[in-house]
């Protein structure tokens, strides 16, 4: 199997998963924040303003009703 039939391929989650791999990613990101000073810094830099449009333009997506 090539690359492009494998990203081709339909992925399907349960909401289980789904959730268990949010918190894995907001875990990961709170661990980074703690233990590499670098990190903390450049996030901490960024006006709150900026995240929260960060977060409304990915936001969108979820919310968006799919059409079956």
């Amino acid at each position: 199997m090539d690359v492009r039939e494998r990203l081709k391929q339909q992925i399907s989650m349960t909401v289980l998963q789904r959730q268990c791999m949010i918190i894995v990613t907001l875990l990961s990101t709170l661990l980074l924040l703690k233990v590499w000073p670098r990190f903390s810094d450049d996030a901490m830099s960024v006006a709150w303003y900026v995240y929260l449009v960060l977060i409304a333009a990915f936001a969108v997506p979820l919310l968006r009703k799919t059409e079956a």
